[in-house]
């Protein structure tokens, strides 16, 4: 499951904007710094400040949602469906197919998008990227990651403030808009997920490439609109 709907999922069963946020934080961790990921084993400290509670309970909310969620029809069946349809295209983009699955979560936030209104969702986000700014965040990646990680003497300081400098970015980046804009067609959504590829080494689309790329994503908006519709009543409350 993409970020926007890990928000709207833990801000809904939570009741809180900074839960919402904190079940954001692991896929930003990961684009900030792809060693930082939650840890299963990682247990909430007794006497939490309340906005490090809320934070620590999103991510948790994450970890419980994600288990679910990979193993659901609305997810297997979908990406199954657009690996297929990816396939079939053969629009000559190297191993095009494997990204089905971050590109049907990346549909999936679109859906939601398209339902909630493009405003909403962004006053929902900024508001709950604000309520965890800070303490609330940089506790949350020191109890899942960095304290797990055995000590480096020798940058550990500088690993940590270039990760927290990138995940600052990134969060001032979604909040702008244009990002969580794109995820509404197919167009935005080709270019979302050219920026993916780019982190593996893999080249970007050809201009014709993600027009017919595009016109496929747009082909499947309905599909990803009833997915969204089952996720949002089958989705288990945590």
């Amino acid at each position: 499951m993409n970020f926007l709907l890990h928000r709207h999922l833990a801000a809904r069963d939570l009741g809180s904007a900074a839960a919402g946020a904190g079940a954001m934080l692991p896929d930003l961790w990961r684009m900030a710094d792809r060693r930082v990921r939650p840890s299963r084993s990682a247990e909430r400290p007794a006497a939490a400040a309340p906005g490090v509670a809320e934070v620590l309970a999103g991510v948790e909310h994450h970890i419980a949602l994600d288990r679910w969620f990979h193993a659901a029809p609305v997810f297997v069946d979908g990406e199954r469906r657009l690996a297929g349809a990816l396939r079939d295209a053969a629009l000559g983009a190297p191993r095009l197919p494997l990204f089905a699955h971050v590109l049907w979560e990346m549909c999936l936030d679109g859906a939601l998008v398209r339902r909630a209104g493009l405003a909403p969702v962004l006053d929902d986000l900024r508001a709950g990227l604000a309520a965890i700014d800070g303490a609330p965040s940089e506790a949350a990646a020191t109890l899942h990651h960095f304290q797990q990680r055995a000590p480096s003497p020798a940058g550990a300081l500088a690993d940590r403030a270039a990760f927290e400098a990138r995940l600052r970015r990134l969060c001032d980046e979604l909040a702008r808009g244009p990002w969580i804009a794109g995820y509404q067609d197919g167009a935005g959504l080709a270019l979302r997920l050219s920026g993916v590829r780019s982190r593996f080494g893999l080249p970007p689309f050809t201009p014709e490439q993600h027009d017919r790329l595009a016109a496929l994503l747009d082909a499947l908006t309905a599909a990803a609109d009833a997915a969204l519709d089952d996720l949002l009543h089958t989705a288990p409350r945590r």
